[in-house]
């Protein structure tokens, strides 16, 4: 919820109070008087509602105490607020519907689980939460994730750490328990009194009302997400719809992103299978150049059989071998020197592979030298 959509609640609250305040006095019934949080919309119109129906059911009596004029004031009062009231919170629901089409965008474009694990919390701001935690549910036991907050950065590492040090199992007496088996989202309004919650986060969090909702991904609960707003305020049953369908769309996105892991391994591990294959094809086919060339001899024309390097090891390379060493000479990419004996980029590299074993070279740069050296011993070009 934005700024300016929190100061105009609030204004409608405060105007709320009043209201109910003066009729209270009126008709002498403190019991008119409710707790209201600063943006509390939802308990503005009840309240509203039960002033107007004390208002209207005193005027019914006929009696002059208090004054009928000023009974009858208060209504219309409080028939102008509560429209006002109303239309407050039907601008809140559409712009829950829009933060969480918004949040569900962000949640679907995570790069993965744990990139949405970190965002779920976050997000829930867009659907008007002020805090939320995000766990998973691992074995059945309760396990913490992460927690945001909008205005306290310290927040969601603070309740990270409490529930790992306090985990759940998911089998007792706790409302989360009955909410997994369900598979249904809960509000719980009295937090700080119910003997059923997570003590540790109640008293941390200090929060007077939260709602709850299970995360399914292929139609089981791996998950939790919990919402509140500030500890001032409390939350409503269109609150947990509204997490609920947050939930379900969370659900969808940790399929989708363990789907894209799953293809993404699938497509390394089909890449590194490629490579190994193309490689030992690459092998084969440097392999069956180098029997020909044996097969004619081994040596260029005009040249000994023990060639211009007398290097014993230099000796043992195939004609194919001499003509991508020269190449290597003379400072030409595998790819140039594929294109100039015809052959692929992967051939050279696996004729070069078999160059650098037979000079006991460690690199290119290496085997180059040793070539250099050699022609200006014998003072000739080999090939």
């Amino acid at each position: 919820m934005s700024a300016p959509t929190r100061h105009a609640d609030n204004a409608y609250v405060e105007c709320v109070r009043e209201i109910v305040s003066a009729a209270a006095h009126l008709l002498c019934d403190d019991d008119l008087l409710p707790a209201l949080g600063d943006d509390d919309l939802e308990g503005s119109d009840w309240a509203l509602e039960a002033v107007r129906q004390a208002l209207a059911r005193r005027l019914e009596l006929g009696s002059d105490e208090p004054p009928a004029y000023r009974a009858a004031a208060l209504v219309l009062d409080s028939l102008a607020a509560q429209a006002g009231v109303k239309n407050a919170l039907l601008e809140r629901r559409a712009d829950v519907a829009t933060g969480a089409r918004e949040a569900l965008t962000a949640l679907r474009n995570a790069p993965s689980t744990s990139a949405l694990t970190e965002r779920a919390p976050i997000e829930a701001r867009r659907i008007g939460f002020r805090r939320a935690l995000f766990s998973r549910i691992e074995q059945g036991t309760w396990l913490a994730r992460s927690g945001f907050a909008v205005d306290d950065p310290e927040f969601g590492a603070a309740l990270v750490e409490i529930g790992q040090a306090h985990p759940r199992r998911l089998n007792g007496p706790l409302l989360e328990s009955e909410m997994v088996r369900r598979c249904a989202p809960i509000v719980i309004d009295d937090p700080q009194s119910n003997p059923r919650v997570h003590t540790e986060f109640i008293r941390y969090t200090g929060t007077r009302s939260y709602v709850a909702a299970p995360v399914l991904a292929w139609g089981e609960p791996v998950a939790m997400i919990h919402a509140d707003r500030d500890v001032d305020s409390t939350v409503d049953e269109f609150d947990r719809c509204a997490l609920g369908t947050y939930a379900e769309g969370l659900g969808l996105a940790i399929e989708r992103a363990q789907l894209m892991e799953r293809l993404q391994a699938v497509r390394r591990a089909t890449s590194d299978y490629l490579a190994g294959v193309n490689a030992i094809a690459e092998d084969f086919t440097a392999d069956l150049l180098d029997t020909a060339d044996r097969g004619s001899d081994n040596v260029a024309p005009g040249r000994t059989h023990a060639g211009p390097l007398s290097d014993t090891r230099a000796e043992r390379l195939t004609h194919r071998e001499w003509d991508v060493l020269r190449n290597l000479a003379s400072g030409k990419t595998n790819a140039q020197i594929a294109a100039g004996l015809f052959v692929t980029e992967g051939t050279v590299k696996s004729h070069v592979k078999h160059i650098l074993r037979k000079l006991g070279a460690t690199n290119r740069t290496e085997a180059v030298a040793r070539y250099h050296r050699l022609i200006s011993t014998t003072g000739a070009n080999a090939g």
